[in-house]
């Protein structure tokens, strides 16, 4: 991103540790208690992280694929994480239930009929 200047419309959002660039939003590691916006800054930024980390998770967790290194080329990579987006949207849509790490559903497929709120077909 450095060498390209960026992204035209978009910005990436950085943990603590991660050094402040053009394209790259971090927090301030020690807001100056008279600047009460460096501080609302910070929270805004922590909860927006928040959000796409535990969205994150809930994809990986609906998606095995996205548990660990896709081996593909990036272009078909990139396809694969934007179809299961688009299915996790489908997913919410229909109503379906997460995918709970400790809410694995084990025995035979008929325990699944239970968990399912979706439409029949």
């Amino acid at each position: 991103l450095e060498q390209n200047g960026g992204w035209a419309n978009g910005l990436l959002l950085g943990d603590i540790d991660s050094p402040c660039r053009p394209f790259l939003m971090t927090s301030y590691q020690n807001p100056v208690q008279d600047l009460d916006h460096q501080e609302k800054y910070n929270r805004c930024h922590c909860s927006t992280r928040s959000l796409t980390e535990r969205t994150f998770g809930r994809l990986k967790r609906r998606f095995h694929i996205l548990h660990s290194e896709i081996r593909m080329k990036p272009g078909k990579a990139c396809k694969i994480i934007f179809v299961c987006a688009i299915f996790h949207n489908i997913c919410i849509l229909l109503n379906e239930l997460d995918i709970e790490d400790d809410e694995v559903i084990e025995g035979n497929d008929s325990d699944l009929e239970e968990h399912f709120n979706g439409h029949q077909d």
